[in-house]
């Protein structure tokens, strides 16, 4: 079973370039922080809070799609496989983050870089996938760097754990039923609860709405052709709307049932780019191109920011301004990060890819 949407290596590229831009900016001076367009940036940068929700209902619709076509094509699901695919997809970055944020950085932080080192971060959870709730346990990042964003792995392959097992209890279009519940269960327990974002129960709201659109794409196809073979304008105005509502729910704490919406218009943002032949971010090559790259990116970008921060403040000592927080800084890890990406992906990741063909129905 061969099988690809297009446009989705384009919407990861969105995604991680508006994740990047949440992370970009920091300061320490004074001068910096206290300055008036560097507040107004801040303040800003939150309404490009969406990154990782959109990669969180990304995942739900393209896994739960799978699913239902290797279940519908080949009669059945294959477990075994689906979790040997996953593995081989995730751990490899996945544990050379936590090399570097549990062992490579507190040696290279506490001998040569003048600091002391005291992490907040359990490394057992984090080698279990259960980093999400470390960090909500502590309350604050961790402190090797490049940990902070492993949450995010986390929830999934929680996620991944568990999903696969409805598709065997409930068959076919039975299917919907853990999609429901799982939604209702994530809006009712988040909202009484008020569990935060890195929370699994919380992240199912977005992981379930993907899985809803997977679901009625691949039953109601007709729907959802109807639905997004609209005007362009109707796309862009669903963008602006899912922009606002992020920077809303950031700045505001709206209640909760807004992040249904926002996940809402998240899928319907993928649907559309899937099946709309409209408006399409493929068209743009960077994101194209970029797009394979994006797991690689996600996770080594903090680490790339990390290194280019001590570069100019700790070996280099160069002054910190405005241009170098908001302009050179960033571009640089950018670069950078695109690099390490690349070089992951060519020597490591595609040597675990090419075997994970061989456990694909």
């Amino acid at each position: 079973m061969k099988f690809r949407f297009e446009n989705l290596d384009s919407i990861r590229t969105f995604a991680f370039l508006s994740t990047f831009l949440a992370h970009a900016f920091h300061a320490e001076t004074d001068a910096v922080v206290n300055n008036k367009g560097f507040q107004d940036l801040l303040e800003i940068r939150e309404a490009f809070g969406f990154g990782v929700p959109v990669f969180f209902v990304l995942s739900g619709f393209l896994i739960s799609y799978l699913m239902l076509k290797e279940q519908e094509t080949n009669a059945k699901f294959n477990l075994g496989n689906f979790y040997i695919r996953r593995i081989l997809r995730i751990w490899p970055v996945y544990f050379i983050v936590l090399l570097v944020g549990f062992v490579i950085f507190p040696i290279i932080r506490t001998a040569y870089l003048d600091g002391g080192y005291m992490e907040t971060a359990n490394w057992l959870n984090y080698v279990l996938f259960l980093s999400n709730f470390d960090q909500i346990s502590a309350g604050v990042l961790p402190y090797g760097v490049g940990l902070g964003p492993t949450w995010s792995v986390s929830v999934e392959e929680q996620f991944y754990l568990v999903w696969p097992l409805f598709i065997l209890m409930f068959k076919r279009r039975k299917f919907i039923y853990p999609v429901l519940i799982s939604l209702v269960f994530s809006l009712v327990f988040t909202s009484v609860f008020n569990f935060e974002g890195k929370h699994t129960i919380y992240c199912m709201t977005y992981l379930s709405v993907g899985a809803l659109f997977a679901y009625l794409s691949y039953y109601y196809n007709d729907f959802i052709l109807k639905i997004t073979r609209v005007n362009s304008a109707f796309f862009i105005g669903n963008v602006l709307l899912m922009f606002f509502l992020m920077y809303s729910s950031m700045i505001y704490k709206l209640p909760f049932i807004f992040i249904l919406i926002i996940a809402l218009l998240i899928g319907y943002g993928i649907v559309y780019q899937c099946y709309s032949g409209r408006f399409q971010m493929k068209k743009i090559p960077f994101f194209e191109r970029l797009g394979k790259y994006t797991y690689g990116l996600y996770l080594y970008h903090v680490i790339c920011s990390a290194i280019v921060h001590i570069s100019f403040t700790e070996i280099f000592q160069i002054d910190e301004s405005m241009l170098n927080v908001i302009v050179i800084k960033p571009v640089i890890c950018l670069v950078l990060s695109i690099i390490v990406s690349v070089i992951s992906y060519k020597y490591i990741e595609s040597f675990f890819l090419n075997l994970k063909k061989r456990f694909s129905p």
